[in-house]
């Protein structure tokens, strides 16, 4: 095990050459037959959801975001054959760099922070689409689509893509709750899951300790249970049959929901498309009480608003 004890073992992380790999995909390579310790594996975690932060990062730097002292990062390096932090980072650097777009330096002339966020969140998409497991993806959509309800969880700022797939699910006529208000409703949400239900969670670094109970209450229950997040290392993840992996590294050390909003979107057009007559009877029937409610502003036209209940 790897953790704050002067020890190190000898690995496969110097040896492996990483070229075109995710991160990700690399981090997977290297620890492989490595034991990790609780806090070894926190250092692999920052590793893996936030490549470019780790790309230029002090160890020191490294330990703070993984909440681990700066031993704990030199030991994991040297547990995976590097002589320290450099030399890891030098690898960690090299992979990422060749799956990576790299606008530069920004200015005040080429938009700043909002153009390196923009792009950002464009290189995510398109680590998405060569790293997403459509496979997992269809089996999470088959699990909402054959569930008898699904309960959706997520807190915080995990909470934007997880409340559009529940929304508009709903609004499709799916029987697709959500809630993101914690303890009690949370409890009661997750006390009627059964065999024949579906819990989709959403949970991204930091991981949620209410999210991650949810899982496993649903699990124990016999509900199929899924999670969308950032690592297949994460704790959610080991509570979920069905696990899909995106990357959520976003610029001035925020986290982007820009891809997992997508993923959910992605979602929802699969779901709606198995039986898209009954999607649109079902819209139709929400936007008819979305009216009703007159819970739409007039358009500039004065015709009123178009409705459809997202």
């Amino acid at each position: 095990m790897i953790d704050d004890r002067d020890e190190g073992g000898p690995g496969t992380g110097g040896d492996t050459d990483g070229g075109g790999a995710t991160v990700a995909a690399w981090l997977d390579g290297v620890t492989a037959g490595v034991p990790l310790g609780p806090k070894a594996a926190l250092v692999r975690q920052v590793l893996a959801t936030q490549p470019t932060y780790c790309s230029y990062a002090t160890a020191a730097e490294v330990a703070v975001r993984a909440e681990v002292n700066r031993a704990t990062v030199v030991r994991f390096a040297q547990s995976l054959g590097y002589p320290g932090w450099p030399g890891l980072q030098e690898e960690l650097r090299a992979v990422y760099l060749t799956r990576r777009f790299d606008p530069g330096a920004p200015s005040a002339d080429d938009g700043g922070l909002l153009a390196s966020s923009f792009a950002r969140d464009a290189q995510n998409l398109r680590t998405l689409e060569r790293s997403f497991d459509f496979g997992a993806a269809r089996g999470v959509v088959r699990a909402v689509r054959e569930a008898r309800r699904t309960l959706v969880v997520a807190s915080g700022t995990h909470g934007v893509p997880a409340q559009a797939l529940a929304m508009v699910a709903a609004s499709r006529g799916l029987p697709v709750t959500y809630e993101d208000r914690g303890g009690p409703h949370l409890a009661n949400s997750l006390a009627g899951l059964g065999a024949g239900d579906c819990l989709v969670a959403w949970s991204f670094w930091q991981h949620y300790r209410s999210t991650t109970a949810a899982l496993r209450v649903a699990r124990t229950a016999g509900a199929v249970t899924c999670v969308i997040t950032d690592t297949r290392h994460s704790p959610p993840a080991r509570e979920a049959r069905h696990v899909l992996v995106v990357p959520t590294e976003g610029v001035a050390n925020i986290q982007s929901m820009t891809v997992a909003t997508s993923v959910a979107y992605g979602l929802l057009a699969e779901l709606t498309a198995t039986d898209p007559a009954a999607s649109r009877q079902a819209a139709r029937r929400v936007s008819g009480v979305w009216r009703e409610l007159d819970l739409f502003a007039d358009d500039a036209t004065g015709t009123g608003g178009r409705g459809g209940g997202d």
